[in-house]
């Protein structure tokens, strides 16, 4: 593991100081698709555009329905479930001046079993490669690990979040450790930034479209969780918690804000949220869970994260080794409880939540009982968050991401000739508004 780096923000001036101009393009999902890699990605690109040296950033898009529109910077799109494409597009970049291309990566996003068909797009790419892995398996399948060894075979350099998914990817074998740098998720500005001016009252609070609306919200300790819903958010076990939690402390709210994951939505529909909503009902909790089932855009998230006290995660895969959630949580000084899956370890270990077991709802409860009650507590949890968010701002991760990438650029070999070939389909005809959550 010696060989293996993390980015750290004191190395800054000094690289940028003799940066060279480069030109990226991001392979991934993307607005306005439901996704929340896809938001990373559109995070990740608008950020770099500000970093010193970067000159362009140009995106294909992963798409799961080709007739959707899609926003102007795009150079192509990418059938998921469509080889051929994935081939076509890396031969577009082949043709384009592009030094280093930046690939978000997690298996589902991709075609193929284990989304194998992003190989044939590595495989044929000619620009240096940047893998960033929102996946790393401490026991991935064998055609799991097949898939992402390749991957990072061809990658020049592989990011991941924390130390512990740079641990996990070298115990598994899937990655050289020289080649694996550790880069933090990113987290709008605005997020902290709001909470501040909740405090000082310059702000109104996030309002759910829901019966009682402003005073509902202002006059209640508020848990809540957001994200695209399925059935790992083990949203149940939180609900479970509340009859305990409203036993004490009757002012609780707990705000459940998301739709549900489009592709669990076309598979299921929308069984998980009804689940969930039956089970409101079943234990008479109406006045203490409030559904709000839009994709939030940001500034609505960060209005929801600043009237937030406590926010919860209580996740049901010990696999997961990042979250967006969690992180822009953090970012917003929300104190948090969750389950022990590896990325909430790893950002809760120095006090900015609690950790309680996978599935116990009394557990739950008797961590967000302690904030309730222990105004100390929950302060120092709240300071502590806001000391790790502001390690999690765009233009710091931004920063990091971009020095990745020239040392990719910088280290690759050289490109070798390409054959002219008919490009993907482009859509850049179209304008749509901002992402949202």
């Amino acid at each position: 593991m010696g060989g293996t780096q993390t980015i750290r923000e004191g190395e800054a001036h000094a690289t940028l100081s003799h940066a060279c101009v480069v030109r990226a393009a991001i392979f991934s999902t993307y607005p306005p698709r439901a996704c929340g890699i896809g938001t990373f990605s559109f995070d990740v690109r608008s950020a770099l555009l500000d970093v010193p040296g970067i000159d362009d950033v140009s995106s294909i898009a992963i798409v799961d329905e080709p007739s959707s529109p899609q926003r102007s910077e795009l150079l192509a799109t990418v059938s998921q479930g469509v080889r051929g494409d994935y081939v076509r597009a890396a031969r577009l970049l082949g043709r384009l001046d592009i030094d280093v291309v930046l690939l978000q990566h997690e298996f589902g996003i991709f075609g193929g079993v284990d989304g194998e068909y992003v190989l044939s797009f590595a495989q044929e790419l000619e620009q240096p490669l940047v893998v960033t892995l929102h996946t790393v398996l401490s026991q991935p399948s064998p055609h799991q690990l097949r898939v992402l060894g390749a991957l990072c075979d061809q990658a020049e350099r592989v990011i991941v979040m924390t130390d512990t998914a740079r641990r996990l990817l070298v115990e598994v074998g899937a990655s050289a450790a020289e080649k694996i740098r550790v880069v933090p998720h990113g987290a709008p500005v605005v997020l902290g930034r709001r909470r501040e001016e909740h405090a000082a009252g310059r702000h109104p609070l996030y309002v759910a479209p829901a019966p009682g609306g402003y005073e509902r919200i202002q006059s209640r300790f508020l848990l809540s969780t957001f994200g695209l819903l399925s059935a790992g958010k083990g949203l149940e076990t939180a609900i479970e918690a509340l009859p305990l939690i409203v036993e004490r402390h009757p002012e609780v709210l707990y705000l459940i804000a998301g739709r549900t994951h489009p592709q669990v939505a076309r598979r299921e529909g929308e069984q998980y949220r009804l689940m969930l909503e039956r089970l409101v009902v079943d234990l008479d909790l109406g006045d203490h869970v409030a559904f709000d089932d839009r994709f939030l855009s940001i500034d609505e998230l960060a209005d929801l994260l600043a009237a937030t006290d406590v926010f919860l995660t209580p996740y049901r895969n010990r696999e997961q080794i990042a979250s967006g959630s969690l992180t822009f949580a953090i970012a917003a000084g929300c104190a948090a409880v969750s389950t022990p899956y590896w990325y909430a370890e790893d950002m809760l270990a120095s006090g900015a939540g609690q950790i309680v077991p996978f599935d116990d709802p009394q557990a739950l409860a008797e961590a967000v009982c302690e904030l309730v009650e222990e105004p100390d507590l929950l302060a120092a949890a709240r300071a502590e968050a806001r000391r790790i968010g502001s390690r999690l701002a765009w233009p710091s991760v931004a920063s990091a991401t971009a020095r990745v990438l020239r040392e990719a650029a910088r280290h690759a070999p050289p490109r070798t000739s390409f054959l002219p070939t008919l490009l993907p389909h482009a859509r850049i005809d179209h304008r749509v508004s901002e992402p949202s959550f």
